[in-house]
């Protein structure tokens, strides 16, 4: 008798259970799709901003570029989940996108019967970047870097390096380029050739470099390669200066000496400073001021590489 009573009173629990859920399901909203769209002309990597106004339990936003496209979407393209009414995106390639916003709703009970409604829009973007990132040249050990002034880059080589503590002669007339630019859909000449990675280039003389945006944008820079000055030919007091190259400091000679008077030769474009000033050859070394040694190049005089001197008395 006790088991049949707690067996009907189970019975009568589940069933009020159920009937209340059903009762307090709520069918589901009609969504609609109402989306502000800052901006549909767009540049690589600049921000599309959607404010979503609309009804709606979800919104999902499929941007239309790569993964992203919504006839994909049973084959794993994914769209962007809109949190708080308000979504941003950038593109990182330039094309014409087909952006499709989802709002749907769901019944209360269980998330059942599904309604959905949708808006599309298509929007354009541009690549005009024709900026150049980076320019170096790798001589194993080192990777030497260009400097950039406006339009205007500059690399500077040493005519030799130390490698595994051994002096090595650096080939500047004869080195791979590595041009590094903004965008990957922009067009990279030198001299007016298409510039290839894997050429040689010669890294010492001034070149012509264009770059040419997908959108049709161009640019043109100007390359100056230079190497660090050197002594010809350098003794102090009859005595032929012992030259220590330092493994870090491509711009720094370091000479030992013992006596006062230097005698020295240079390339013509070269000039040896002492605070500055032009020093000539047959001078005393003076041991407070810092010397260099200065190229000009030819075509352009703000254009210059220094060597630093250090004069090291025994």
């Amino acid at each position: 008798m006790i088991k049949n009573s707690l067996f009907l009173l189970y019975s009568l629990s589940i069933a009020w259970l159920l009937a209340g859920c059903a009762d307090d399901n709520q069918e589901a909203r009609q969504p609609k799709v109402e989306v502000s769209v800052d901006n549909r002309q767009l540049t690589v990597n600049e921000s599309m901003t959607l404010r979503f106004g609309g009804v709606a339990d979800q919104v999902v936003v499929y941007t239309g570029d790569k993964d992203h496209q919504y006839e994909l979407r049973d084959s794993s393209n994914t769209g962007f989940v809109v949190n708080k009414q308000l979504f941003t995106y950038s593109y990182a390639t330039p094309g014409t996108f087909k952006v499709v916003c989802v709002a749907t709703t769901y019944d209360t009970f269980m998330g059942a019967s599904q309604h959905t409604d949708t808006l599309s829009f298509v929007v354009t973007v541009v690549d005009q970047s024709t900026a150049i990132n980076a320019i170096s040249a790798t001589v194993t050990p080192n990777v030497y870097y260009a400097e950039q002034t406006a339009d205007t880059w500059v690399m500077r080589l040493p005519k030799k390096q130390l490698y595994n503590n051994r002096e090595m002669a650096v080939n500047a007339q004869r080195q791979r380029l590595n041009i590094s630019v903004a965008s990957d859909s922009a067009r990279v000449f030198v001299d007016g050739a298409p510039y290839d990675a894997r050429a040689y280039y010669d890294l010492s003389v001034r070149h012509q470099l264009r770059v040419v945006a997908h959108s049709g944008a161009v640019a043109n820079y100007e390359y100056y390669g230079m190497v660090y000055p050197e002594f010809l030919s350098l003794s102090v007091d009859g005595t032929e200066a012992q030259l220590q190259r330092s493994a870090y400091y491509q711009d720094l000679l370091s000479y030992t000496v013992s006596g006062r008077t230097m005698t020295f030769t240079l390339e013509d474009d070269v000039k040896l400073l002492a605070d500055g000033k032009e020093v000539a050859s047959s001078s005393d070394i003076d041991p407070q001021a810092t010397y260099t040694l200065v190229r000009t190049h030819a075509d352009n005089p703000q254009v210059k590489a220094v060597t630093r001197v250090a004069f090291v008395t025994q």
